[in-house]
């Protein structure tokens, strides 16, 4: 900061009486003033972000079972609708059978309904007993379904959390799985001021700390809503990066700087 001084000085006449005696100089107080301080802004946003994903997810059942298979393991890689990890779907399946069982009743019973000449409105409630089984077989298929995970993209297996013989309980994680080759960076802590000025398009600055070098890129995407971190309100900001540094992994550290003006 500068400070410009400002000094006032005054020349004081000595007015002497006709006796010969003099008069005391009043003293003048310096005044200084400050400066106004230069605006040193740069232009740019800056906070600290973390290697992800362009894809990433964590499978879980939502339905409670025993492991009965686990057919990956960290760091194989899958492809779309291929099968990770199943439940033991012998009840499951067993109420499939029963369900379907309960069709063929329901539908030899409008058949003997019309052979008989019943009235309308039994005939009415047999049929739509039919479409109630009809949709509990739908219903039973859908759980054995869910009783099996598939990978929902082509990627790479980052973690499995269960082993087979296992109780799964639902909404438990046990896969973790990611597209490796295609790597984002999210920031973890840009400031509700700073993220008014960043806009999608607007290139950033990334530090990659474990392979000491700096890389390019841009705004893809800015969070609609906030986080909490450390009581401070922050908003997630996404930047895609102009190239796949060799060697980048999912959780490595960065420096951000967005170029706000």
């Amino acid at each position: 900061m500068k400070k410009v001084l400002f000094v006032f000085t005054a020349t004081l006449a000595l007015v002497l009486s006709a006796c010969g005696s003099s008069a005391t100089p009043t003293a003048i107080p310096t005044v200084s003033l400050d400066a106004a301080s230069e605006d040193t802004s740069s232009g740019g946003a800056t906070a600290s972000g973390v290697v992800v994903p362009a894809m990433k997810v964590e499978l879980a059942f939502p339905t409670l079972g025993a492991v009965k298979t686990v057919e990956v393991a960290a760091g194989d890689s899958v492809i779309a609708n291929q099968p990770l990890v199943t439940l033991d779907a012998s009840i499951l399946e067993a109420r499939v059978k029963e369900a379907e069982a309960n069709v063929i009743i329901a539908q030899t019973t409008v058949t003997y309904l019309k052979r008989t000449g019943t009235s309308q409105e039994r005939l009415d409630a047999a049929a739509a007993d039919v479409l109630r089984a009809e949709a509990a077989v739908d219903i039973a298929k859908a759980q054995v379904e869910q009783a099996t995970l598939v990978a929902p993209f082509d990627g790479t297996i980052a973690s499995v959390e269960i082993s087979p013989a296992e109780i799964a309980n639902p909404g438990q994680i046990v896969i973790v799985m990611g597209d490796l080759a295609n790597f984002q960076i999210e920031t973890t802590d840009l400031s509700e001021k700073d993220a008014a000025l960043v806009q999608i398009g607007q290139i950033a600055t990334v530090f990659i700390d474990a392979l000491g070098e700096e890389f390019t890129g841009k705004v893809i995407d800015v969070a609609r809503v906030s986080e909490t971190v450390g009581g401070d309100v922050v908003f997630k900001v996404t930047i895609k990066l102009d190239e796949q540094p060799e060697g980048l992994r999912w959780g490595m550290s960065t420096e951000v700087k967005i170029e706000t003006k």
